[in-house]
């Protein structure tokens, strides 16, 4: 498996003269690529000392694998644990100070992968999707044709495909659309990404709808301890509802520290005065946590 690491594009920032940085491995969302809002966070945390190891998940983007825009989170949270080994190879890349960070989709990635490798010295979680269960009802009357098209997979037939949003501007405002995210909020935010020259089309697999069935981060949380986690929650989040992050947050155990961004949907934390809040809050929380003074960096 080959996973694109985007040396030219500053998410991976290693100075051959630098002293030793902590490392952050980090990577989109369900259905995004590293293109999409993330090099943003890259260029930040690497401005503030950090090295940034950012990258597409398997079968997504620049990284090889099958079946294209797949989504597997079993196979995903172990991917986690090769690009730690991959990032502690690297020049001046403190092996004892590594952080896995993850937003929406690959938030809840991160709540699995934390909660098994204690190598880790911080998990920062962004809108993370923590109930498979909850995230189903949107498509539960589709369940049945899930398991159809994986019997047709089986024979050699085309694998099904499901839009990620609205076709059109009118779709997303009616919000009737039978794709993954209908709203408004998530076509206005994603309608652009082939514009920022990323390898994507609108679509997921279907078997990715499958896959997501038993994907229940908060079931795991608690397990987190002790790492410090960083949980933060738009307050108004219709993809991933705010009271299922809200209540996977109180079954995290200490440490834990939660920032709420009143008001905000689920892609408003990527940009304007949220990002700003968000991604000062996140840098702090990451110099207490691994202990890095500013002379370090």
């Amino acid at each position: 498996m080959h996973y694109h690491v985007p040396w030219s594009e500053f998410c991976l920032t290693i100075s051959q003269n630098a002293a030793r940085r902590s490392g952050m491995l980090t990577r989109p969302q369900l259905g995004g690529v590293r293109h999409f809002h993330l090099p943003s966070f890259a260029a930040r945390f690497q401005a503030a000392g950090f090295a940034v190891l950012l990258y597409d998940n398997r079968n997504w983007g620049d990284s090889d694998g099958l079946p294209r825009q797949e989504s597997n989170p079993a196979l995903q949270q172990t991917d986690y644990y090769d690009a730690f080994n991959y990032a502690i190879c690297l020049p001046n890349v403190d092996r004892h100070r590594m952080v896995y960070w993850g937003t929406s989709f690959s938030g809840g990635n991160v709540l699995h992968a934390a909660a098994v490798d204690k190598r880790i010295k911080a998990a920062v979680v962004q809108c993370p999707a923590v109930s498979g269960e909850t995230r189903s009802l949107a498509f539960k009357d589709r369940i049945p044709a899930l398991f159809d098209d994986r019997a047709r997979i089986v024979v050699g037939e085309e694998r099904g495909r499901v839009p990620q949003i609205a076709p059109d501007l009118e779709s997303a405002k009616r919000g009737d659309a039978a794709v993954m995210f209908p709203d408004l909020h998530a076509y206005e935010s994603m309608k652009g990404i082939p514009e920022l020259g990323a390898r994507w089309e609108n679509y997921v697999t279907e078997q990715t709808q499958l896959h997501m069935l038993l994907f229940e981060g908060h079931t795991v949380i608690h397990r987190i301890s002790p790492t410090p986690l960083l949980m933060v929650i738009p307050g108004n989040d219709v993809t991933v509802k705010t009271a299922s992050q809200l209540m996977a947050y109180e079954k995290a155990r200490e440490p834990k520290e939660m920032l709420y961004l009143e008001g905000c949907g689920h892609f408003d934390i990527y940009s304007g005065a949220a990002f700003e809040q968000n991604i000062r809050v996140q840098i702090d929380f990451l110099k207490r946590k691994l202990d890095i003074q500013e002379e370090r960096l």
